[in-house]
């Protein structure tokens, strides 16, 4: 009796299980976000300062000090459990800082549930938290070291109370909504800065110039919360020097935002649209339903459930789509409010299905939305074989499975109800997430160039917090996560490089190997080729070749 009272968050976890928590050790880690964020979180551990946040030697205060507590907390947990705890690889199993994404993604779907019961339906906030838990950006998320998942786990909890209390479910009351609300903001501060601050502000503004309601917001205790606010920012900001508070200013307020806002940073730019249009892809392949969930948002504005979600994702949608730096994941906080649409469409009966004929030229269009959207990623997963992987020898047939297995997606929409096609959907994801995670990328052999040398290296039984270990040329952040913190990185090959130290490893891209070689003659030095790799550097977009070398 009392299973049956949670089989919803039975079966919420057992979705989680299969599609964000049991793959996250299947892959190396990626570059270069992902490899700088763990490797910081690395550096604080090996130092035992939990202040600082740097990357090698270099203050890295692009983001604030949350999401490295937070890796630091699970990769101690686990080593200290005794899980991959030998001494000298432990610290660079990107598993143990991949676990904080998944957890919080999975504190998502529960957060998405738990409050939406409140604010909606229970049945509406069950489906849009598995909605949410099936879309493609959602699961990448949530297989990456990084400040998103998180985020979305508190924009979840901060949006959603806010509908509450739009909705006048919630009163001016100092309870449980309350601190839930205004802790939530400060540690989404903590964890990537004002981002969710601006979400909030944008859709209340949009509310108050279009529904002339503004009063509502005095009901959050809005200065009180400000109060909750700095009590949770402050410590941290104060506890630091003054020159890494500075560093943040810099680095994390000007440099990192303000350029994104006002320019295209490090080549991340896009046309106005992107944004709309990688959703379509990214919420596969949940994407069969969105455009009839938007246009039925739109045809029932008045309510004040849909309303309060179009002011959650037109204006901050609009707002993503005018700034010049674009990310396909910028887009993740929107998603809750996409999955909630979603919930709705899919929950109501199908009465008119198959028998009006606008409603069918609706079902129709999406379907054909949802075929482009399969066949570019299709159509980049056999890219992807082809051209980076060396192993795979059932791609193709397995990609063709993915195509019959999305093709009975549309004839199932078509021709049942909307929560079949709903529960078939479920299935979907599940089959194709574990095909991208466990089997596509873990196979893609040629990008993974770190890898390739660590575990070249890793056959010595290396002690990488003691070896001497350079590289010449090849200097992505994923070498000096998997190689040690203190792996010398070069970008050119100087003549004085011997007179310092005597390195026992050297990995050189192939295009410095003459001067290399040279430079060995001049310094009578003996290195044995270990191995070499042509491979393909992502970051950078460019097929490179490196060569591992070992003193004799």
């Amino acid at each position: 009796m009392k299973l049956k009272k949670y089989k919803e968050l039975l079966l919420l976890a057992f979705l989680s299980l299969i599609i964000n928590f049991s793959t996250i050790n299947h892959y190396p880690v990626l570059d270069r976000d992902e490899a700088r964020y763990a490797q910081s979180t690395k550096q604080m551990i090996e130092t035992n300062n939990y202040k600082s946040i740097k990357f090698q030697e270099e203050l890295r205060s692009k983001k604030p000090i949350g999401i490295y507590w937070l890796q630091a907390i699970s990769v101690n947990f686990f080593s200290n459990l005794g899980i991959d705890s030998n001494s000298n690889y432990q610290l660079n199993k990107i598993w143990k800082y991949r676990f904080v994404a998944s957890l919080f993604s999975f504190f998502s779907c529960l957060a998405l549930y738990l409050i939406a019961t409140k604010v909606f339906s229970k049945r509406r906030a069950f489906f849009a938290s598995i909605i949410l838990n099936c879309t493609l950006l959602f699961a990448i998320e949530a297989h990456t070291a990084k400040t998103d998942s998180v985020l979305l786990t508190f924009s979840i909890i901060s949006m959603t109370l806010l509908c509450g209390y739009y909705k006048g479910i919630f009163s001016k009351k100092i309870d449980i909504h309350f601190f839930l609300l205004w802790i939530s903001i400060g540690f989404s501060i903590l964890i990537k800065g004002p981002i969710l601050v601006f979400i909030i502000l944008l859709s209340i503004t949009f509310i108050s110039l279009f529904k002339r309601k503004l009063r509502w917001v005095l009901n959050t205790n809005p200065f009180l919360g400000l109060f909750v606010l700095m009590i949770i920012i402050m410590p941290w900001f104060l506890s630091i020097s003054g020159a890494e508070q500075s560093s943040f200013v810099n680095q994390g307020l000007k440099k990192d935002l303000l350029d994104k806002i006002l320019g295209v940073q490090e080549s991340h730019g896009a046309f106005f649209g992107a944004h709309t249009l990688s959703i379509i892809m990214l919420f596969f392949p949940m994407s069969l339903f969105l455009f009839p969930s938007v246009l039925k948002m739109f045809k029932e504005f008045k309510s004040d459930d849909n309303f309060f979600l179009m002011a959650w994702i037109l204006p901050n949608l609009f707002t993503l789509e005018i700034i010049p730096t674009k990310l396909p994941h910028y887009s993740l906080p929107l998603y809750p409010a996409l999955a909630l649409l979603l919930a709705k469409y899919i929950n109501t009966k199908d009465l008119s299905q198959n028998k009006n004929l606008k409603s069918n030229i609706n079902i129709i269009f999406s379907n054909l939305v949802y075929m482009l959207s399969v066949s570019i990623l299709i159509y980049i997963f056999l890219f992807c074989i082809k051209e980076y992987s060396s192993t795979i020898t059932l791609g193709k047939q397995m990609v063709f499975a993915l195509i019959f297995l999305n093709l009975m997606a549309i004839l199932i929409n078509l021709r049942f109800s909307k929560i079949k096609s709903f529960y078939y959907q479920i299935f979907i994801s599940c089959i194709s997430f574990l095909f991208i995670f466990s089997f596509l990328l873990p196979n893609l052999d040629r990008i993974w160039i770190s890898n390739n040398i660590y575990e070249t290296v890793k056959k010595d039984n290396v002690n990488f917090y003691n070896e001497n270990i350079a590289a010449i040329g090849f200097n992505e952040p994923s070498l000096i996560f998997m190689l040690g913190t203190n792996t010398k990185i070069l970008s050119a090959l100087r003549e004085d490089f011997f007179e310092k130290k005597l390195y026992k490893y050297i990995i050189v891209e192939k295009k410095y190997l003459n001067d290399f070689n040279n430079l060995l003659k001049s310094n009578k030095y003996n290195y044995e080729l270990l191995n070499e790799f042509n491979g393909f550097n992502i970051a950078k977009n460019k097929w490179v070749s490196t060569l591992v070398f070992k003193l004799k």
